[in-house]
This record gives structure tokens, sequence and C-alpha cells, in this order.
């Protein structure tokens, strides 16, 4: 339902955006920016279009009033918006009186109703999400000095980027665990910032944030752990999703939701 989901936030973003577009139209200047150019110069007017038993429009000219202009120029860009705006709402709203829901149980709940014993069938070779969230048992002793900071869902965890990471799975309901055990063999004692099971497919993507790009020896550990990652079928740009800190220890919110986006929506 994901989809949905996301149709329903862009409608309501889409709304607050309308309403603040008629607001601030409404403290703009009355009528329509018109040009003319004479001799080299260009000549402003405040234009109103015919009205009433009023069988022209009216013309002021406006050249000396830098304010009115510039106003009737942003103007001229609110009332392009507010009509895309409305349109995209429009758009949006149809398309949610028609959505299909894709998930498990809304595609299969006649056949599920009237054949239950089948029902673990829906999710054969695939992980159902209660299932996914209630088996986790946390790494309690994993470097417990190096978790400084606290989520919004109160897990303590290590820096900013995946305090930012975190908060953005939970905004697009994107189901996820911090540091949970890897249970691969050979594999034991890895513990990856985010595993995600990303709703579209149920299928396991990981995801490692690396934060001291300026410490050689850890760099150096982090090279040979994405190395015994990729000999376990856990490889970037497939299963995995790799993002780091910049030099000065920050980093870029743009670079993450675009993962999100590309990988996860």
């Amino acid at each position: 339902m994901i989809y949905k989901e996301r149709l329903e936030q862009l409608l309501s973003i889409l709304l607050e955006k309308k309403a603040d577009l008629e607001h601030e139209i409404n403290s703009l200047p009355d009528g329509s920016l018109y040009i003319v150019q004479r001799e080299g110069k260009y000549l402003y007017y405040q234009r109103f279009a015919k009205t009433g038993n009023r069988k022209k429009e009216r013309r002021y000219g406006i050249s000396n009033d830098s304010d009115k202009v510039l106003g009737l120029v942003r103007k001229q860009y609110v009332e392009a918006a507010l009509k895309g705006v409305k349109k995209d709402i429009s758009l949006i709203e149809k398309a949610l009186m028609k959505f299909e829901p894709i998930d498990e149980q809304s595609v299969m709940g006649s056949f599920i109703a009237k054949y239950p014993q089948l029902y673990e069938g829906l999710f054969y070779n695939t992980i159902r999400r209660d299932e996914w969230e209630k088996n986790f048992t946390p790494k309690e002793d994993f470097y417990v000095d190096g978790l400084k900071s606290v989520s919004l869902q109160g897990v303590d965890m290590r820096s900013g980027g995946e305090i930012y990471i975190t908060s953005r799975l939970d905004h697009f309901g994107i189901p996820h665990r911090y540091e949970a055990p890897l249970t691969i063999i050979d594999i034991d004692g890895y513990a990856p910032d985010f595993t995600i099971l990303r709703p579209r497919d149920n299928k396991i993507i990981y995801w490692e944030h690396f934060g001291k790009v300026n410490d050689e020896d850890y760099v150096m550990w982090n090279i040979q752990k994405v190395t015994n990652y990729i000999q376990h079928d856990i490889v970037p740009w497939d299963n995995l999703i790799m993002t780091y800190n910049n030099k000065k220890g920050g980093f870029d919110a743009r670079i993450i939701d675009a993962m999100i986006e590309a990988w996860l929506l």
C-alpha cells in the first residue's frame, strides 16, 4: 500500500501549496503586467481587463514603480503555478479513486477466504512483513559506546547520517532494522547499519552508511567488509546501498533521498 500512501502524501503537499499560492495572490497587485518597447526602452503598464459595461481594457503606467512591476511579475508566476497545481491535484484525486492495491492480502483476499489453508502460499519465496518485523533480536554488544544519538523511534544510533536515513525510511513507511546481525554462514559478526524489507517486492536490501572517511584504518576495514559482502551475494547496486559522510564529517541529504527514490520505492 506504500504507493497509495505516497500519492496521498503528494496530494497533501499539493493542497498545502495551493492554499499558499491562493493566499499569496491576494497580497499581489491587481491586474496584470503589460510591456511595450519604445525607442529601445521598455515601458511597463498595469493592465485591467474589460469588466461590466467597460468596452476597453485600462492601462496605467508603472515604469517608475518597481515594486508594482515586480509584484505583477510574481503574480504571473503564481497564477501559472496555481493552474498547474490544480491540474495535478485533479489528476492525483482521479488516480486515488482508481487505485488498485497490489499487496498480497488485497489482491488475493477472496481466494484465501475460499481456501484459507493456502494462506502461506501468498508469501511463498518472500517474507511476510509482520513475520519479518516480529522475528528480530538486536545485537546488544556491538560497540555500544558509539551509540551517541537517538532516533525519533527511540533507537540508539551512531551518527547524524544514520538518524537522517531512519527518519526518511520512516517517512516513506519502509520497514527496516538497525544493526540487525547477519546470519549468513562465514560472515557472522557483521551487522549492516540497516536491513530493509523493500515494500514493492519484499526483497531484503542492506544499507551501509560509512562515516569516518578520513580514518585510513576505518576505510580499509570497510573495503574488506564490502569484499566479504560481495562474496556472499550482497552486492552494490543490487541489494546493497552504500552512502558516505564527506571529509568534513557531514552528509548530503539529497544523495540519501535519491537512493531511497531509486532503490526502495
